[in-house]
């Protein structure tokens, strides 16, 4: 009787070597079937690879249906990077209906794990009112724990606040402090207003 060759953790790291390119040439028509095999056996960051390979289309033909499943597969488990992108597939409405309250609730478990993009954009969603009630203090709390991280949208936000003193009180010192650190990180928009503040 045959026996079905189970994929091994050196052949999972390989399929991941050759999708971001690590000591080899990137090649996603060798990866993708390593990766596709690694996530039928429960590699949950393989899950999430094969998901990001069917959205773009990379060694594998486009499916955004596939896609998701996988996506969704990696986020039970709590993967960050699958959580954010079930989110904004449903806040933005991208091969789904728009469905706010889930993409908040994505949103919210992947800044409790940490995810730096997620707490910014649950700040967002508290500010705004997006797919649960408007809370201006969890707003504040979940942009400025993402920009202490390093998230160079959330500095980008917190120094603006603080400059134009609407969710934050007006104080142009700490305005200027936390655009800074966003246009050190290229935020292309705190470049830009750093320059219009001038050296006041």
């Amino acid at each position: 009787m045959k026996m079905t060759r189970r994929i091994d953790d050196s052949e999972m790291e390989l399929g991941r070597k050759y999708f971001y390119g690590i000591r080899v040439k990137k090649n996603y028509r060798r990866a993708f079937p390593l990766l596709l095999q690694a996530s039928r056996l429960g590699y949950v960051h393989a899950q999430y690879m094969v998901g990001y390979a069917y959205r773009d289309g990379l060694g594998i033909k486009k499916d955004l249906g596939k896609c998701r499943r996988w996506w969704a597969a990696s986020a039970k488990r709590d993967h960050p990077g699958a959580l954010f992108n079930l989110a904004l597939d449903y806040d933005y409405g991208r091969g789904v209906g728009r469905n706010p309250r889930k993409a908040f609730n994505l949103y919210k478990r992947g800044a409790e794990l940490g995810d730096k993009a997620a707490q910014c954009n649950l700040a967002v969603a508290y500010l705004e009112g997006r797919g649960t009630l408007r809370n201006v203090r969890k707003g504040r709390y979940w942009m400025k724990r993402a920009a202490r991280v390093g998230d160079s949208i959330a500095q980008y936000n917190v120094g603006f606040a603080y400059l134009k003193g609407d969710e934050l009180p007006h104080n142009k010192k700490l305005a200027r402090s936390w655009l800074k650190k966003a246009a050190r990180r290229g935020h292309k928009k705190a470049q830009k207003l750093l320059r219009s503040l001038g050296r006041g």
